[in-house]
């Protein structure tokens, strides 16, 4: 008798899912947006574990696994229900942004300083023209404004 071949998909479905929740809690301080690469990482996870098991069931007296697969998908699954209530718990301690401007809302005025040091407030953006590509000058009608959490 031969001896059985490592079921790698297995270990590396419950590997994957180990480091997803892991990076998860790690990361979640600096954005909340890990969420949904988490979300798809366990799903690669799920995949590598339901094609591993289909190895062990198809040839069990080749690859190992019958017993270590149904363990390492049962905590898999259980670092998923702790990711997800760590997802949702994250979520629900987050504050409500109750004074913020709601969609179509004129938001009040404001100052700040640019990435040159300059000075430049909502109104003075909103009375500037837009110029184009051909010098046609046109009335401006808003104003995005991208807040980059990060240092300069």
């Amino acid at each position: 008798m031969s001896a059985r071949l490592w079921n790698w998909q297995l270990s590396a479905g419950f590997g994957l899912s180990l480091v997803t929740l892991a990076s998860y809690v790690f990361f979640v301080n600096m954005t909340p947006a890990v969420f949904w690469p988490g979300l798809m990482l366990f799903a690669i996870a799920a995949k590598l574990l339901m094609s591993g098991w289909k190895r062990v069931r198809r040839e069990p007296q080749t690859y190992r696994g019958k017993i270590a697969g149904q363990f390492l998908t049962t905590l898999s699954v259980l670092l998923f229900g702790l990711f997800g209530f760590t997802a949702y718990e994250v979520r629900k301690a987050l504050p409500p942004a109750k004074n913020a401007p709601q969609i179509g809302q004129r938001a009040p005025d404001f100052s700040l300083v640019d990435a040159n040091g300059q000075n430049f407030s909502l109104v003075q953006l909103l009375a500037s023209p837009i110029t184009d590509s051909g010098g046609t000058a046109r009335a401006t009608k808003g104003v995005l404004v991208y807040f980059y959490r990060g240092y300069w």
